[in-house]
């Protein structure tokens, strides 16, 4: 295969060439922000909520993009262009800069990168285990590169038989490291947490089907919400919807999506992979 292009600081070079200096935030620090969408057939799906994200991210994390919006998505352009990658991701990363001191804001380096994406249609149709797990992501609003708790937690699912966890604290379950996570109840609502946690661009779309067909409450999602569901699902660019089959500890589900999650999901594959 191709080594693929990337875009670095707005030139497109071979991945191979795309080199940061060890004085990067990114790298002394675990400073910086990005953002991830993915290509259907060549096409970026839902491009203009992406970069509204990482636009945000990036306010919050008192970083400046000195690219404007057009620009980036020129970039994007070109790079789907040059790596001719029809089913992809590509990730917009924008790090701490060079900093003199190891600790102070510097000009960010801004790199988009892009990788093939295959859908797991297996996944999306058996489902996963998630383990219930005591931590909440600090700057939940920013889609930050700091993933340290969600990888020291999968080896905690693993070994307990998940396929990973979904976070937790004072009674009230709000994500998973890289998903958004729903319930529907035994009366068919559709429930999800509120502020306090990333705002996944699929959850928000799947949040607006979901108002045409049944009620959605977007609030404080508590342990006895999960006790007594009748279906749980997690979403994700990657991911789409995919079923949750067990919440150790607390309740299990049924080995495959339930009826109202198969329902959520053809609404959303119509929305991804019919345009």
């Amino acid at each position: 295969m191709q080594t693929p292009y990337v875009i670095f600081n707005g030139k497109l070079i071979s991945e191979n060439e795309a080199q940061l200096a060890i004085s990067d935030l990114a790298i002394v620090r675990g400073y910086g922000i990005f953002d991830f969408f993915k290509t259907v057939n060549g096409l970026p799906i839902f491009l203009e909520d992406n970069l509204d994200r990482f636009y945000q991210s990036a306010y919050l994390m008192d970083l400046p993009v000195n690219y404007a919006r057009e620009a980036i998505k020129t970039c994007i352009d070109t790079l789907i262009q040059a790596n001719n990658m029809p089913d992809s991701g590509i990730k917009l990363l924008l790090t701490g800069g060079y900093s003199p001191d190891g600790y102070s804001i510097a000009e960010p380096n801004f790199i988009i990168s892009q990788q093939p994406l295959k859908r797991n249609v297996i996944l999306e149709e058996k489902g996963l285990k998630l383990l219930p797990f005591t931590y909440h992501r600090p700057f939940s609003q920013v889609k930050s590169i700091d993933y340290v708790m969600g990888i020291q937690a999968l080896k905690v699912a693993k070994s307990k038989g998940a396929d990973d966890v979904v976070y937790m604290q004072n009674g009230f379950i709000s994500e998973c490291p890289r998903a958004n996570f729903f319930l529907i109840s035994h009366e068919g609502k559709l429930l999800t947490a509120a502020e306090d946690v990333l705002q996944g661009i699929t959850r928000k779309k799947i949040i607006d089907l979901a108002k045409n067909i049944m009620e959605v409450e977007v609030r404080d999602i508590s342990i006895s919400d999960m006790e007594n569901a009748a279906e749980a699902f997690i979403s994700s660019t990657t991911k789409n919807i995919t079923p949750v089959t067990s919440l150790l500890g607390y309740q299990d589900f049924a080995p495959q999506a339930g009826p109202i999650t198969k329902q959520l999901q053809e609404l959303l594959q119509d929305l991804i992979y019919k345009q």
